[in-house]
């Protein structure tokens, strides 16, 4: 019997349907896309992690954290510092 072939995004859109998978999608969403978003950008320009926290004035390790989509969200302090470092500001909007 063949396998039928399913996109992600059909199978994710599918799963959304389903209220107890959209809690707990959207409890996770915004901090892994926050923790790529930032080592995306920090690959980008082509600076290591040790660059990024001397800009940040912050530890290597902090922004190893920052990074870890599996961590704990970012303070909006926090996300503030690493817009200046990549000489960006910051914006938060209620969508």
């Amino acid at each position: 019997m063949a396998r039928k072939i399913v996109k992600f995004k059909d199978y994710l859109a599918g799963q959304l349907q389903d209220p107890e998978f959209k809690k707990r999608y959207d409890e996770y969403d915004l901090p892994v896309r926050i923790a790529l978003t930032i080592a995306a950008m920090r690959r980008d320009r082509h600076m290591s992690q040790a660059d990024l926290a001397r800009k940040m004035g912050v530890t290597q390790q902090m922004v190893a954290h920052l990074e870890d989509p599996t961590g704990s969200p970012p303070t909006v302090r926090t996300l503030q510092k690493v817009a200046r470092a990549f000489g960006k500001s910051l914006a938060i909007a209620f969508l």
